[in-house]
């Protein structure tokens, strides 16, 4: 899947962080943050879906 074709998910009153209250999980070589039962990857202006 071409890098523009990924799934995305925005929260435009929410960044993920150390202190979101959502899980931070290692995922190659980044952090991704559990929500709502999937993790989201921050990617610039959006989280990637995993």
């Amino acid at each position: 899947m071409a890098d523009s074709e990924h799934e995305t998910h925005t929260h435009p009153d929410h960044t993920h962080g150390p202190d979101c209250g959502h899980e931070a999980v290692e995922h190659d070589g980044h952090i991704d943050y559990i929500h709502d039962g999937h993790r989201h990857s921050p990617h610039g202006d959006h989280y990637d879906e995993h």
